[in-house]
């Protein structure tokens, strides 16, 4: 009787301690979900090595740590103890093969590739001296395969189910394969860890999955909450919410801040003339040419739309003189693209005012109405103009 019961003691401690590890490597692909996505959204294929390779190797860091956390929180449960290893060591596929399918890069593949290697390094490997070497190899190369085709068609895997599901089975068995050699247990119970780390799977994705659509629904929520719906660039909003971080900083900065307002000339004739379908794709040229040249040129500016034909661009760390041969890059750009519709090519012209922050403004709206004073004397200048601190420059004459 005694028996019996200390035997639902220990079936109801390894249930909790089940529940528990289930629980952490849940939290852990909520961690790693959450800063491959932030990270992600910073990089681009077009951005420089040293950035996309620090946020490679900063993923990296973040799969290790969170295999090392898994570790040591299965050795508290445990006191120390490996009984009941499958537990950790299924959570730790689970995490290995997740980070296969989320986070992209060579360093997740090189973790994967070396992960039985640092196993093996850190663990009694007496059998690896003896017949069951060969196995071991076989089974490795098997992983290495296994591991190289997940890299390189992970969004076909993703899209079709019996592959997704083959690829776990592989992926499980070359794994729990290396893992019995190291280790004496009947080999059928194989079948069994394989069972449990499905299982861990398909818990795991289920959750990443809904996290995943959560963060996307987020990402869509702050795109329209950011963004203006018709041109793509920052809102009115973003810049209301950008303009009072900014000014709290370089207001008490020696670093200067300069401001660049623009408006589409004639702007009323293009909704007159052609009607309001043909200005919005007036207002969507000129916001892609300037965002488009922007970028090619590292200006280091951010676009707004002000409202109506209105933008605002803010330079950080540039003086009015510094931004004057930018802004008439950016004008010429727009000259240099011109916009077609129906076989009729549109005659784009804009004017601009730039200013930079002063000591004796009090807020931003200090700047904005002394931007706004520059953009007006352009356009009753003559439009096409660019006022810079006062000064009044035609963009025809050199």
């Amino acid at each position: 009787m005694p028996d019996i019961i200390l035997k639902k003691i220990i079936s109801s401690y390894l249930n909790i301690n089940s529940a528990i590890i289930t629980l952490v490597t849940i939290g852990l692909i909520t961690i790693i979900t959450i800063v491959a996505y932030s990270l992600e959204r910073r990089i681009r294929k077009t951005s420089p090595f040293y950035r996309r390779a620090t946020v490679h190797i900063f993923e990296g860091v973040v799969l290790g740590f969170s295999m090392v956390m898994l570790q040591q929180i299965f050795h508290i449960l445990n006191n120390g103890s490996v009984n009941g290893g499958w537990l950790y060591a299924n959570a730790q596929l689970t995490i290995l093969l997740y980070c296969m399918y989320l986070i992209r890069n060579k360093i997740t593949l090189l973790i994967n590739i070396c992960m039985p290697f640092l196993y093996y390094s850190s663990m009694n490997t007496e059998r690896m001296n003896n017949k069951d070497l060969p196995l071991f190899l076989i089974s490795y190369l098997f992983l290495v395969a296994i591991v190289a085709f997940i890299y390189w068609q992970t969004d076909n895997l993703q899209n079709s189910e019996w592959k997704y599901t083959i690829m776990q089975v592989l992926f499980g068995l070359s794994w729990w394969i290396l893992l019995w050699v190291d280790h004496d247990f009947p080999l059928i119970e194989i079948i069994n860890m394989l069972i449990v780390f499905l299982i861990y799977m398909t818990i795991i994705r289920f959750c990443a999955k809904k996290l995943q659509e959560t963060m996307i629904d987020y990402n869509d929520l702050q795109t329209q909450v950011n963004y203006d719906e018709l041109t793509g660039v920052r809102n009115r909003a973003n810049l209301d919410k950008t303009t009072q971080e900014i000014f709290s900083t370089y207001s008490h900065e020696k670093v200067p801040l300069t401001i660049a307002m623009f408006d589409i000339d004639h702007f009323k004739e293009f909704n007159d003339q052609y009607g309001h379908s043909i200005g919005d794709e007036v207002l969507k040229h000129v916001a892609h040419t300037m965002e488009r040249e922007m970028f090619l040129t590292d200006a280091k500016g951010q676009l707004f739309r002000f409202g109506g034909e209105e933008f605002i661009i803010i330079f950080r760390g540039k003086t009015p003189n510094e931004c004057k041969p930018i802004v008439i890059d950016l004008r010429n750009a727009l000259i240099n693209t011109p916009l077609f519709i129906n076989g009729q090519k549109l005659d784009i012209t804009i004017s601009f005012g730039v200013s930079k922050l002063a000591a004796q403004d009090s807020s931003f709206k200090d700047l904005f109405n002394r931007v706004d004073q520059y953009l007006y004397k352009s356009k009753n200048s003559g439009r096409n103009r660019l006022t810079v601190e006062g000064n009044t420059f035609d963009f025809e004459k050199p």
